[in-house]
């Protein structure tokens, strides 16, 4: 029985590479991925992809080739079909077909887009109902205590970066990559510390992003940028000394971010430290 690699030599082919290519497995696991933040799950994501390779195959084909259990295998492709991804012909046994990758993508994005859509405008009226619901029972009063979070992927690190800052009074502090820089430019996150910038907050950079200029170009008086620093492993926002978001860089820029959100003082005073000897 031929792998699941191994039957993706063509499909592989159109991104430029080839089975002896070492990028083979990562370009395969980085599609995965990419499928996975659109909703599917590691098991709908193999089997979209088999699909789009095979171009049709029955479900015991799946289930063998995917090394997934036979009802599960069903329970998956239903879900796919559900998603309006995936179809299902009237052959016995039946055998099913995907749409083309691009056009997978495009239907999941705009099923996402709709979906947060319609939870945005829900919102208020969700935040309502539990409020309403917390009001009618008597809950003991919660200490504040230090708390923490693992954060994984850009767009989890991102969010919190832009919900954090947001509660900023005093000082926002930030130590970024040329590419962290960027990539919080993208996302609104600098015009955003620009804005507190302008209502009184302090705010301090240190990036070695040598171009700032081309993103930032009116500078507001509580706004200090020192470019040009060495690259760190480890880029981080600070708010008001007292919540921090850290992301841990990989070596290269296919790897996965992983991060940490803190409100623990000791944690986040070594951090403050590192900042202030940073050059």
């Amino acid at each position: 029985m031929e792998s699941i690699i191994g039957q993706i030599g063509g499909f592989l082919e159109k991104f430029g590479v080839h089975l002896d290519d070492p990028l083979v497995y990562s370009v395969y696991d980085e599609v995965l991925l990419g499928l996975q933040e659109l909703g599917l799950s590691v098991k709908e994501a193999k089997i979209l992809v088999y699909l789009i390779i095979r171009k049709q195959s029955t479900a015991a084909d799946v289930s063998r080739y995917n090394d997934i259990g036979r009802t599960e295998t069903y329970n998956h492709i239903t879900n796919l079909m559900s998603k309006g991804i995936v179809f299902s012909n009237f052959d016995r046994p039946q055998k099913y077909y995907a749409l083309p990758l691009d056009k997978a993508i495009d239907h999941l994005i705009e099923a996402r887009r709709g979906t947060l859509q319609r939870l945005s405008e829900s919102k208020t009226e969700y935040c309502k109902m539990l409020e309403r619901v917390s009001h009618s029972l008597t809950m003991p009063a919660v200490e504040e205590k230090n708390s923490y979070q693992i954060l994984s992927g850009k767009n989890a690190l991102i969010s919190t970066v832009k919900r954090v800052i947001l509660d900023a009074k005093k000082e926002l502090v930030l130590l970024l990559n040329d590419k962290t820089f960027t990539d919080l430019y993208h996302a609104g996150i600098i015009d955003d510390a620009i804005g507190l910038a302008k209502k009184g907050v302090t705010v301090r950079v240190q990036t070695s992003c040598k171009n700032v200029g081309e993103y930032v170009s009116k500078n507001p008086g509580n706004l200090t940028i020192c470019a040009g620093m060495e690259e760190k492993l480890v880029n981080f926002v600070l708010v008001d000394n007292k919540d921090i978001v850290a992301m841990l860089l990989g070596k290269s820029e296919k790897t996965k971010l992983h991060g940490f959100y803190t409100n623990n003082l000791p944690i986040i005073s070594v951090f403050r430290t590192f900042f202030e000897n940073t050059k």
